[in-house]
């Protein structure tokens, strides 16, 4: 077999065994952000969403393993947008992303609902991927 089929055919398992992250924040930098630096890992392909609204649709549309949304957004806020969700699929794994200054009693509730987790802004490129790697590995072994 021809060197670049069978690198043109690695590729394509590749690229089909990805984990699907949709991302859905009102901000246009933390999105880009977001997906670039998980696409980057060339472990996961990420589309981004600028409102509930938009993930809501994305979400009827597609498959996804993983949600990353802002809990503060405008028109409807994370929760809302997970409660949501999960109508529409509900093993969907979902983090929420917020301020340090976020309810305790919220993300307890939050959690309480499984395959759920927060991150804290700011947060670095390191605790990001530990906690989508922790939630993908905790969603393939169940």
């Amino acid at each position: 077999m021809d060197s670049s089929l069978q690198n043109d055919q690695d590729d394509l398992k590749k690229a089909v065994s990805k984990k699907r992250i949709l991302v859905a924040d009102d901000d246009e930098s933390v999105r880009a952000t977001i997906k670039f630096l998980l696409e980057d890992t060339g472990l996961y392909s990420v589309q981004t969403a600028q409102d509930g609204e938009a993930a809501i649709s994305l979400l009827k549309q597609q498959t996804f393993d993983l949600l990353i949304t802002d809990y503060n957004m405008p028109k409807m806020n994370g929760y809302e947008l997970f409660k949501r969700c999960k109508t529409i699929n509900s093993r969907l794994l979902v983090i929420f992303i917020t301020g340090n200054n976020f309810n305790e009693g919220v993300i307890k509730k939050i959690k309480s609902q499984g395959n759920v987790d927060c991150i804290y802004k700011p947060f670095n490129a390191e605790s990001l991927f530990k906690i989508v790697d922790i939630l993908i590995r905790m969603n393939t072994t169940s």
